[in-house]
């Protein structure tokens, strides 16, 4: 649902309508003023009205100034009897200042001097014009008035914040997006470069183990193209299908490619991957394959272990890397996003992620609950 158009205009605007109101206001006092003497004054006073009003539509007036300019020609009019309707220009004037006045207790002052103007001038006078009912339509736009305002702040901070939200939705999406493609091209490109490494290696003494090192690393290659363009053709259009998701039961595939390059992994798995839910299996696979990549990257040759361990309630992680000391050589002395990416992903699903030295290499510990909670599912 859209908000009305008025409440997107500027102060300058409802100036402009308070101007045409006063205007048709003197119009009509003009025509039923009594005697020519009563018309000049009519329509010099609701001139003079208009005037303030044109003036506000061009430049913000000192409320002091804006109050005596728009009040006084509608208070001198009924003190000097030309006209009862002319107290409409009051109402006017007071429903435009309550509109575009931001200080409380200047409205609220305001809002006083109108509403017992009738009454002074019935005080001054002393004729029986009906100054109750004026009262209490002054009393009626200067309420109408703090409506209308409270609604336009309203529609301007809830505009503000949708627009907050759709940049914080923006940079979410870009993250979990940049996230996602730094875990497929990190290990798909690491888990290559092995192969290419080892090719380089073995070209000269078993050309065939060279080729077949080679073929490796162009299926890879191939693979890992394939699913980013398939990736990016979702983003771009809706209606095309979404690769399909890794899973923890995807885990032992993961580590069979990355000792198929050379590099030494040991896997061993207590219960059962494929009855993780998709969300903390996706996490346990990230989490093996940032650090795979991590350790072929930073500690090549380095021998692997993985241990998964699926419980009732939960789910733990490790992974450890035997030959890269804590000396800065191996992981610990590189700053990337791939370990801030696992612990980003970890902690929305309420599980936690430590990362570092260990006596005889590098440590990544993950724990995962089986079922994440609520606001990772919702997304919010």
């Amino acid at each position: 649902m859209r908000p009305p158009s008025w409440t997107s205009r500027g102060d300058a605007w409802f100036a402009g309508v308070a101007a045409v109101l006063a205007a048709v206001v003197g119009v009509l006092g003009v025509v039923g003023a009594p005697g020519g003497t009563a018309r000049v004054e009519v329509a010099a006073l609701s001139a003079l009205t208009v005037a303030g009003f044109v003036v506000a539509t061009r430049r913000r007036l000192p409320t002091p100034l804006l109050a005596a300019w728009t009040f006084t020609p509608a208070i001198v009019l009924a003190l000097r009897e030309r006209g009862e309707a002319t107290m409409f220009l009051l109402v006017v004037a007071v429903s435009y200042l309550m509109l575009v006045e931001h200080d409380r207790w200047v409205r609220v002052a305001a809002g006083t001097v109108a509403v017992l103007s009738p009454a002074a001038v019935q005080l001054a006078v002393h004729s029986d014009w009906g100054w109750q009912f004026w009262i209490c339509g002054i009393l009626f736009g200067w309420l109408s008035a703090e409506q209308t305002r409270r609604f336009r702040t309203l529609v301007a901070e809830l505009t503000a914040t949708r627009e907050r939200l759709a940049e914080q939705a923006v940079h979410l999406e870009r993250r979990r997006i940049a996230a996602e493609l730094h875990d497929l091209v990190g290990h798909s490109l690491g888990v290559l470069l092995l192969h290419v490494t080892g090719a380089r290696r073995r070209v000269r003494d078993d050309p065939a183990a060279a080729e077949e090192a080679l073929r490796q690393a162009e299926t890879i290659g191939r693979s890992g193209l394939a699913e980013i363009r398939r990736s990016v053709a979702a983003l771009r259009e809706a209606g095309t299908a979404l690769a399909p998701t890794p899973t923890a039961a995807d885990v032992p595939e993961l580590v069979d490619r990355t000792a198929a390059a050379g590099t030494p992994v040991d896997l061993v798995v207590t219960g059962e991957l494929a009855g993780l839910e998709g969300m903390t299996g996706l996490a346990v696979y990230r989490v093996v394959q940032e650090s795979l990549a991590n350790a072929t990257r930073h500690a090549p040759g380095a021998a692997v272990q993985v241990r998964v361990q699926v419980r009732a309630e939960a789910v733990d992680v490790t992974v450890r890397d035997v030959g890269a000391g804590p000396d800065g050589s191996g992981p610990a002395g590189v700053r990337g996003v791939g370990l801030i990416g696992m612990r980003e992903r970890v902690e929305a699903l309420g599980g936690s992620l430590s990362a570092g030295p260990a006596p005889d290499g590098w440590r990544v510990a993950a724990h995962l609950p089986r079922a994440p909670r609520p606001e990772a599912v919702t997304g919010r």
